[in-house]
């Protein structure tokens, strides 16, 4: 019948469609990626009619087309290897920006452990005398202060600014301070200069024998030098391993105005 017949002819046509849309794709692919378009295939004709007149006067004009095609290619490969190079850079830098956050957690919690073993060894320090404090080490604002009870009867538990203290305690608390210092660093020379001038002779004799306790339980990778005009004859006698060199007393030549 007519309708039957119609029906044939619509789906021969349509199959027809289809293989010639096929090999066009086909034909395509061999040329360049496919590339997604929202343009109407009217325009798409006028685009690539503008462009073969374009083409059209470049040959007329004498221009070389396999001159410019080798050139397109070489830019391309250009392109090409650039855009590699980039693409590395910027995975590089990424696995750098981990390793750095990486570094900075480790940095912060080592930091953290240091100020808390800092405090510890400062306190027990402190103890050798009598005395209770603490260390508040602020990172942000690089400040570092210390507090101080001095009050051995432990009547007072108020702890004082080490600046209000008299000399032989600001001392003490600065020695603590110090030998905290090396419980915790790995300074093969340790050096003291004249540490004990404002100190009386009580406080002396607790600050050297905290120095002098130190050194022993340290490990002979560790060398101590301490200067003192002070007298040192009763500390070789208490601890082994304590070389005292006495220097001269300087000669002083008095002027006399004529």
């Amino acid at each position: 019948t007519e309708g039957g017949f119609h029906d044939k002819a619509v789906v021969s046509t349509q199959s027809t469609g289809e293989s010639e849309i096929g090999q066009a794709q086909s034909m395509a692919a061999q040329r360049c990626e496919r590339v997604n378009s929202r343009r109407s295939a009217k325009d798409l004709e006028q685009h690539i009619q503008n462009m073969e007149r374009r083409i059209q006067q470049g040959t007329r004009s004498n221009v070389n087309v396999e001159d410019i095609s080798r050139r397109y290619h070489e830019a391309k490969t250009k392109y090409e290897d650039i855009k590699d190079s980039v693409s590395k850079m910027k995975s590089f830098s990424k696995q750098l920006e981990k390793t750095l956050t990486a570094r900075q957690e480790r940095y912060f919690k080592f930091r953290k452990e240091i100020c808390i073993r800092l405090k510890y060894f400062f306190v027990m320090n402190l103890s050798q005398r009598g005395y209770t404090g603490k260390l508040d080490v602020d990172h942000e604002k690089r400040h570092l202060s210390m507090q101080l009870n001095v009050d051995t009867s432990g009547a007072s538990t108020d702890t004082h600014d080490v600046r209000t203290l008299s000399g032989g305690e600001r001392s003490f608390s600065t020695v603590c301070f110090i030998c905290s210092l090396w419980n915790i660093m790995e300074s093969p020379f340790r050096c003291l200069d004249e540490f004990d001038v404002f100190m009386d002779l009580y406080n002396r004799r607790i600050t050297m024998n905290l120095l002098m306790e130190h050194a022993s339980q340290t490990p002979r990778q560790r060398q101590y030098i301490l200067f003192t005009p002070q007298d040192m004859s009763t500390f070789s006698k208490k601890f082994k391993n304590i070389k005292i060199l006495q220097l001269a007393a300087p000669e002083r030549q008095e002027i006399y105005a004529s």
